[in-house]
């Protein structure tokens, strides 16, 4: 059930390794790196699902969640978190529906979000 996907990260190399990852199971990869550019996304085009990193400058992925969240028309978006940070209560407090640890979990990542997309 490939979807549209948003990537979040203001790393170029992650961004990039995400997507190619994401595409070789057919979903449509769109690339922010910042926070405010994944609002800006957002706005113009809900995508299906949304995989955030957490640090980066200027709005942080924690605050990029809690204002998508506070979207009641962004309801069905869901949310993975793929970052090196180890805080998964803030993360899940944030709004989150999975986390996943870069250093470990990026080869996992296609199953995750078909699991996410399916719930």
């Amino acid at each position: 059930m490939p979807g549209k996907i948003l990537v979040v990260d203001d790393s170029k190399l992650v961004t990039d390794i995400v997507k190619l990852r994401l595409e070789m199971f057919g979903f449509q990869v769109r690339l922010a790196h910042s926070g405010e550019d994944a609002l800006a996304a957002i706005a113009s085009e809900v995508p299906d699902l949304m995989v955030l990193d957490v640090q980066m400058p200027g709005i942080d992925g924690y605050e990029v969640c809690r204002r998508l969240r506070d979207d009641p028309m962004l309801d069905d978006l869901r949310i993975i978190m793929l970052t090196s940070s180890d805080d998964k209560h803030a993360a899940f407090e944030a709004g989150v529906d999975d986390y996943l640890n870069k250093d470990i979990d990026l080869l996992n990542l296609p199953n995750r979000v078909k699991m996410i997309l399916e719930m």
